[in-house]
C-alpha cells in the first residue's frame, strides 16, 4: 500500500507503520473509532484498504476495559 485516497495523515510509509502499529495496539474499538476520526479515514475506506486489521479490530471489546 503507498498509501494514496488513505486520509491527508497516511501519506508516507513512515506514517503507514504509525497508523498500523497504533491499531493494533488499541484494546477498543471505541478508540479505533478515534484514532480513524483524526486520521480522517472513513470506516469503509478502513475495511477496504486495511481488511486484515479491519478483522482484528472487529475482536475487540466496543469499549475500554476496566482492569482490576
Amino acid at each position: 500500500m503507498d498509501g494514496q485516497g488513505y486520509g491527508d495523515h497516511l501519506n508516507s510509509c513512515r506514517e503507514m507503520s504509525a497508523f498500523y502499529l497504533e491499531i493494533r495496539m488499541t484494546e477498543s474499538k471505541a478508540r479505533v473509532a478515534e484514532i480513524l476520526e483524526r486520521v480522517d479515514l472513513s470506516e469503509d475506506d478502513f475495511i477496504e484498504g486495511f481488511p486484515d486489521l479491519a478483522k482484528k479490530v472487529q475482536e475487540l471489546p466496543d469499549g475500554p476495559t476496566l482492569s482490576g
